[in-house]
């Protein structure tokens, strides 16, 4: 008899496949098992190890030994003719027959049961035509201030990509987590097809536990993207599911076992099938836009992540606002390096600078080196130029240029990125723009612009800013209310929102609000007593009076603070004189323009009495015509 012969009649061969079909079902139980219970990465790597030693064993024992009736025993010692091997074979071909069938049936249900209907069929939610920019064509943004978004008929595709959690523990794995999902984010934000909730408001949920359907209900999606990151070494273990949120039904899944080296390809087929499963037709030009919307080098989306973390922290205080985002900066600047056309990084950088100049031209910051306001406001104007340079055309380069205007000494194209910033489309980020309008009346036209920005990203301050201050100044103040309120309750929190929403009272009348009556927090731009605005209010402005003259002649008075307060007061001319300081600085236009919220009051100053904004604005061809938002008592200008 040959040796093949013997090794089939040792049932080497039943053996060999038998472990091998039962040790795929091992793993597969343990994935699931170790996931639910976050056991550490060698966990997976020590049962693999230990199958892998089994096998070579499993093999030598079907040779060298024979299960009889009579228990284990070596093969020589059996009489051939006594053998069971025969029929201990057959059972083991029932066993193989049965693994291979609980193993079609796992595979079956991994590919059928969580993909849906696949990308053959039509989505469930019917789709209409998109703009370039990805939002649809002449639809009218949502009129509600609600968050809760209802869906029209022509409904685009929506969906939010939340933040993939990190199942592994290492130095930065969480970093690395967040950066694969803000990649995927980015590229499916490429599509036209698609309206892709913005990082802010998805990144909310970060460590959550809430059901699906309640975070699409807040985030106005049918869609929602979840996943995990498992990293050990060089080897990344990512799981993907898209999920309709109407029924927690699971469109589409799938498991990669990947390199960092192959991580960006992963991302790339992760977007393009969920893209394809919501009936998205990809071309090559759009597979194109998906690749290159990512960073593309793993040490840099690390960094990125570390400073957008930096940099939402840091918004959440004013003090030592501009310090605090350096630490940003430093992030930004090394993820910059592997990628210099990283848009998103180069606005955030931009917004530190903007937030030092405010501090400088105010009087904010006490201390500064000679010449450090000019070249803030340099290093401002080479990332706005930068930006601008490397964003795609649309409606985000529109409201860069119209941001870098307001920084420069030219302001004759003004006018034209006013109305190309507020034309429908896009999801753009609006940072030292949002509450510009109301001061040139436009007021009525922001309010579309805003609510369309808050679709996208319905929990960044900085539309929900835009929208209250137009609303507000429109006579919509109860509406204002409501805005601010549904965001603080919803758990998004800064002391922006906070002030937002007090001032928003006021201009609603709400005078014995618990938001109006309280004395808020501690940090902000409120830096003297905000009971001021309240006393005026009532009419008491002897006591108004006090509150202004402590701040006055305190250690944080400043020419920005107190001629909002001067203008509160009604007292034009000491307001004009603190505003006549600030312009004569580089850069103050957009601390005199935009820093008035803190009185709602309209014009905090004669426009006479600041020569560089005045010739700024008639360059402009615009007209001066900020709206109080509340009317103070003592204030008739």
């Amino acid at each position: 008899m040959s040796f093949f012969d013997e090794l089939k009649r040792r049932n080497v061969f039943r053996v060999g496949i038998a472990y091998g079909i039962t040790a795929w079902l091992l793993i597969q139980i343990a994935d699931i098992l170790l996931e639910t219970f976050k056991a550490p990465d060698w966990t997976m790597q020590f049962i693999v190890v230990v199958l892998l030693i089994g096998f070579p064993l499993a093999l030598f024992f079907a040779w060298a030994f024979e299960l009889t009736p009579e228990g284990v025993k070596r093969e020589k010692d059996i009489d051939r003719d006594e053998s069971i091997a025969p029929s201990t074979g057959k059972k083991l071909d029932r066993v193989i027959i049965l693994g291979l069938v609980v193993v079609i049936a796992v595979m079956g249900i991994e590919r059928f049961w969580f993909a849906g209907p696949g990308t053959g069929e039509p989505a469930a939610a019917p789709t209409r035509t998109a703009m370039e920019t990805g939002q649809a064509d002449g639809a009218e943004p949502a009129s509600t201030p609600e968050l809760e978004v209802e869906a029209d008929m022509h409904h685009q595709e929506s969906v939010a990509v939340l933040p993939f959690t990190a199942m592994s523990s290492g130095e930065d794995d969480e970093y690395f987590a967040d950066g694969l999902t803000e990649e995927i984010l980015n590229s499916l934000a490429g599509l036209p097809e698609l309206l892709v909730t913005a990082r802010t408001s998805s990144f909310h949920f970060k460590g959550k536990d809430l059901p699906i359907p309640e975070i699409a209900k807040t985030l106005g999606v049918d869609h929602v993207v979840e996943g995990s990151v498992r990293r050990s070494g060089e080897r990344v273990r990512i799981t993907a599911q898209l999920i309709r949120a109407e029924d927690g039904f699971h469109l589409w899944s799938d498991t990669y076992d990947r390199t960092l080296e192959d991580i960006f390809a992963v991302q790339e087929n992760i977007a393009a099938n969920i893209a394809e499963t919501l009936d998205v037709v990809l071309d090559e030009g759009k597979r194109e836009r998906m690749r290159n919307a990512g960073i593309g080098d793993v040490e840099a989306f690390i960094a990125y992540q570390k400073g957008v973390e930096a940099f939402i922290q840091a918004h959440n205080v004013i003090e030592d606002g501009s310090r605090n985002l350096a630490v940003a900066v430093e992030y930004f600047d090394q993820a910059l390096e592997a990628s210099p056309d990283l848009v998103a990084a180069r606005i955030m950088k931009a917004d530190q600078r903007g937030h030092l100049i405010l501090e400088l031209v105010s009087g904010l910051r006490k201390e500064a080196f000679e010449g450090e306001l000019q070249a803030v406001l340099d290093d401002l104007r080479e990332e706005y130029d930068r930006a601008i340079e490397t964003s795609s055309p649309g409606n985000q380069r529109d409201v860069l240029k119209l941001e870098a205007i307001l920084f420069s000494d030219d302001w004759s194209e003004l006018q034209l990125y006013i109305e190309r910033a507020l034309e429908p489309g896009g999801c753009p980020t609006m940072n030292w723009s949002s509450d510009l309008f109301r001061f040139f009346g436009y007021a009525e036209q922001a309010i579309p612009k805003m609510r369309e920005i808050m679709r996208c990203d319905p929990l960044n301050f900085l539309g929900v800013f835009g929208l209250t201050g137009a609303l507000m100044v429109t006579g919509q103040a109860e509406e204002a209310v409501s805005v601010t309120q549904s965001v603080i309750e919803l758990g998004r929190t800064s002391f922006v929102l906070e002030q937002l929403s007090y001032i928003a009272h006021l201009a609603a009348g709400h005078l014995d609000a618990p938001e109006v009556k309280g004395q808020g927090s501690s940090v902000g731009l409120f830096l003297f007593d905000r009971q001021l605005h309240r006393q005026l209010l009532l009419g008491n402005r002897e006591a108004a009076m006090e509150m202004a003259e402590e701040f006055w002649n305190g250690p944080m008075a400043n020419d920005w603070t107190s001629m909002l307060i001067a203008a509160m007061l009604g007292d034009r001319d000491r307001a004009n004189q603190h505003a006549a300081r600030l312009d004569a600085q580089p850069g103050s236009a957009i601390v005199l323009i935009n820093g008035s919220y803190m009185c709602a009051c309209g014009a905090a100053f004669d426009l006479d009495a600041t020569p560089n904004l005045k010739r700024r604005i008639d360059e402009s061809g615009l007209t001066w015509s900020p709206a109080a938002a509340i009317r103070f008592p003592a204030k008739d200008w």
